[in-house]
């Protein structure tokens, strides 16, 4: 299987539909199979409105073979305001089944390989969504379910769920994740960051889901200063390391990003990556194709 799934979150909106097509196919060309998207990409960027990125990706499908791209989407965390997290769309039935249809319309496409609960809803209960979640399953129009950002009691209290249910169980799992570690103060809400803890108790699931995560190279900046790290990481500790990693990517003439995807490969992570081109995704890539 290819190493990395490619993330597309900025397509239409930070990254040009022609860019985005560029990428696309070169990771085709590469290879590559699994197109990582949501339904509420890029609702942060001044021009969003969500749907942006799964729009684009429909217009590319419409020129390939479906069955040779795996589409991996997210449900959920769409949000209500239009500006902030504070308020999300969530996982209730009715709003599962009408961002089922939305997604398909957008991807133009019939059915989705990989749906994700994006963001745990606390306020509907999980058998609720995973009974819906598991109905798209049995009727052809999703093959796979998978969940992101959920805390770990959560994730074994809908393990209970689905085994006393016997309900479809989840496949992937999806968790913030770097090789850095983030300040103590740092706020992601609704992301989670995944932790040692939180990736041991994730490895030995019963259900043996593939463990992904995103934003690995936090835009970059392991390519930059270590005295320029974003807020969340800038801390001794994380300075240090981007300096002795970025000395080894030099010793090994590779790119400081093509090492950390590599480590964190081998660590049983599978990364979602995104780039603004073909040529920094090949760069990024290097080591592990």
């Amino acid at each position: 299987m290819f190493p990395i799934i490619l993330g597309t979150a900025k397509f239409g909106t930070y990254t040009s539909r022609e860019e985005s097509f560029s990428v696309l196919d070169g990771y085709l060309e590469m290879g590559g199979r699994r197109l990582d998207t949501a339904n509420n990409y890029a609702v942060w960027h001044p021009d969003g409105k969500g749907g942006e990125s799964e729009t684009v990706i429909g217009e590319w499908l419409k020129s390939k073979n479906r069955n040779d791209v795996e589409i991996m989407t997210k449900i959920g965390a769409q949000s209500v305001d239009g500006f902030t997290y504070d308020k999300l769309d969530g996982l209730s039935p009715s709003n599962i089944m009408q961002s089922i249809d939305d997604c398909l319309s957008r991807l133009q496409t019939d059915y989705i390989d990989v749906l994700y609960a994006h963001v745990d809803d606390e306020n509907t209960p999980l058998i609720e969504t995973w009974k819906t979640m598991s109905s798209l399953v049995e009727q052809g129009t999703v093959k796979a379910l998978g969940i992101s950002n959920f805390k770990e009691p959560r994730v074994l209290e809908l393990l209970d769920v689905i085994n006393q249910n016997s309900l479809e169980p989840f496949k992937y799992v999806q968790y913030r994740y770097t090789l850095l570690s983030p300040n103590i103060d740092a706020k992601f809400s609704p992301q989670i960051v995944m932790n040692e803890h939180l990736f041991g108790v994730l490895k030995h699931l019963e259900c043996k889901p593939e463990i992904i995560g995103y934003s690995p190279l936090l835009d970059g900046c392991y390519e930059v200063s270590p005295d320029e790290l974003p807020n969340e990481y800038d801390n001794l500790l994380n300075a240090i390391m981007v300096e002795e990693l970025q000395m080894q990517a030099e010793e090994s003439e590779t790119t400081t990003s093509a090492l950390v995807l590599k480590t964190i490969s081998d660590y049983g992570v599978t990364p979602v990556t995104a780039a603004s081109s073909i040529e920094r995704l090949k760069d990024n890539l290097k080591l592990l194709i």
